[in-house]
């Protein structure tokens, strides 16, 4: 042993950590590598669609006689250099068509974003309150109460969504924003990980804030809410994420086409014996487009949840 010590000191080793696997530059360029396969597979998509909405429905073949664009065949002929797609020009014009070919399309983006907004703000703001109640504020049979809304997760949405919407039927409220917005205000998931937050939120703050007159009310919009910005932000990005790609509930509720939002609108660019794919898939990326800019926004709240959230577990 003090023959290891010698030679360590003389040859100024001074215990330095062994290093994995994972340290090797090999490993490194391999992750990489994954990681950025992984990325291109799941751009592709984006891209090919991208690259479908500019190609026009038809052109004029080798024959001089216009025909559809073949966009299946493979391999593709795009060529940038020359803006071609297909074999063809490519143009802009199908995001402009799409707005023609169904006149409604411009109402369901509006739909679309005052019901994933609406239940954005609705969703996060109560079950943010319904948290806060439970993790702090003391009250009869509150531990029941609590158990008794984690109990509805086990209950299957399509078991509860005839008598919804019978309950809609009898309040008025079908084909209606009401009746969009209102029932998916309540979310449990979003109740369970805020009182989870709360539990861990620093007691001595809102001791402080007491002690200089606020009441509760008061206490938990001057001080609690303001340093819950980033969780609630985090699940809002989560829900408006959900009620923008919500299918299921506007094609109950809505039967009037003024009423339809965006993921049930896009059906229209089908028919029975044909699918026009440069005006679907132009109209999907415009529906996909906001949920881009969401995200970007929120990016750091996110990001820093779900850290954190990873850190805690």
């Amino acid at each position: 042993m003090k023959a290891l010590t010698k030679t360590a000191a003389a040859t100024g080793m001074k215990g330095l950590p062994g290093r994995g696997l994972g340290d090797s530059p090999i490993a490194s360029v391999i992750g990489k590598a994954i990681l950025i396969g992984y990325a291109l597979i799941c751009v592709f998509p984006f891209l090919w669609a991208f690259l479908v909405s500019l190609a026009p429905l038809t052109a004029l073949n080798a024959a001089g006689e216009r025909a559809g664009v073949d966009i299946m065949r493979w391999p593709p002929a795009i060529n940038p250099f020359k803006l071609k797609v297909f074999g063809v020009g490519a143009t802009f014009s199908n995001y402009l068509e799409i707005f023609k070919v169904v006149p409604w399309f411009g109402r369901w983006f509006l739909n679309t974003i005052v019901f994933a907004a609406a239940v954005t703000l609705g969703t996060v703001f109560f079950n943010t309150l319904a948290a806060y109640s439970f993790a702090r504020l003391r009250f009869p049979l509150r531990e029941f109460w609590f158990t008794l809304f984690l109990a509805t997760l086990m209950v299957p949405t399509n078991a509860i969504m005839i008598p919804l919407y019978t309950l809609l039927i009898d309040l008025g409220f079908v084909n209606t924003y009401q009746g969009l917005v209102l029932p998916k205000f309540v979310n449990v998931g979003i109740l369970f990980f805020m009182r989870q937050f709360f539990i861990d939120f620093p007691m001595a703050l809102e001791e402080a804030a007491r002690m200089d007159g606020a009441s509760v009310p008061r206490t938990f919009f001057s001080v609690v809410l303001p340093n819950a910005r980033a969780p609630m932000a985090a699940q809002g990005i989560y829900v408006f994420l959900g009620a923008w790609n919500e299918f299921m509930w506007p094609l109950i509720v809505t039967s009037n086409k003024e009423m339809y939002t965006l993921t049930i609108g896009l059906a229209f660019f089908k028919s029975s014996y044909y699918t026009y794919w440069q005006y679907l898939m132009a109209a999907s990326l415009l529906a996909t487009l906001p949920m881009v800019v969401i995200f970007l926004i929120f990016q750091r709240q996110f990001v820093g949840n779900a850290m954190s959230s990873a850190i805690k577990g």
